[in-house]
């Protein structure tokens, strides 16, 4: 249709311009964020200076794991036997969110395999610890895959899983093997006032 004359052209005033630029890049992020993948595996690991048999009472206990892969300040409530397959922690946080820890199965001194759900699982996580003799050392390899499901937002997470989750992992890790020295070093001291 064309214009009255002596009419100017409709122009988009430059606010508008970058209002409208803008929604259309959210609404571009979000059919690509649709389109990525929800699921992410992130797998560390590192050589504990000690045996399976000093490690694995650290990782079957959900008791202990705040020691070495802790939550922040969370409280949690714990179910279940104490250690192993049906033990589990539970927590619900307003920052971290509700969710369940629970141990699936073990095997003594070379494995544990737990699922973690959060948010009344709508996010599942599940997890593996092994244990292999390396030297004088154990190998921890600690071992996790998630999936977001089909979250626009959620999909660009699970792209940066392996770096966050990842650097996480590393920490634990080297705490789990602090205070299984620390394990270490006090046997040892009651070993010594036990002989004399």
């Amino acid at each position: 249709m064309a214009s009255p004359p002596g009419s100017r052209p409709r122009v988009l005033s430059f606010p508008l311009k970058v209002l409208s630029a803008a929604i259309v890049l959210l609404v571009l992020a979000l059919l690509i964020g649709f389109l990525l993948p929800g699921r992410w595996d992130v797998e560390r690991s590192a050589v504990v200076s000690a045996p399976p048999a000093a490690i694995f009472p650290w990782l079957d206990d959900p008791h202990r794991w705040d020691q070495w892969a802790p939550l922040g300040e969370v409280i949690a409530t714990f179910s279940g036997p104490p250690r192993g397959p049906g033990a589990s922690r539970r927590w619900a946080h307003p920052e971290v969110g509700d969710g369940v820890f629970t141990i699936l199965s073990t095997i003594l001194d070379r494995e544990v395999r737990y699922r973690v759900e959060v948010q009344g699982g709508r996010m599942v996580t599940e997890g593996t610890l092994r244990l292999s003799v390396e030297g004088t050392g154990t190998r921890v390899t600690w071992q996790e895959q998630g999936d977001f499901g089909r979250n626009p937002l959620l999909g660009y997470l699970a792209r940066s899983m392996g770096r966050m989750q990842g650097a996480q992992m590393e920490g634990s890790l080297a705490r789990l093997g602090e205070q299984v020295a620390q394990d270490l070093i006090s046997a040892g001291a009651l070993e010594l006032i036990g002989r004399s």
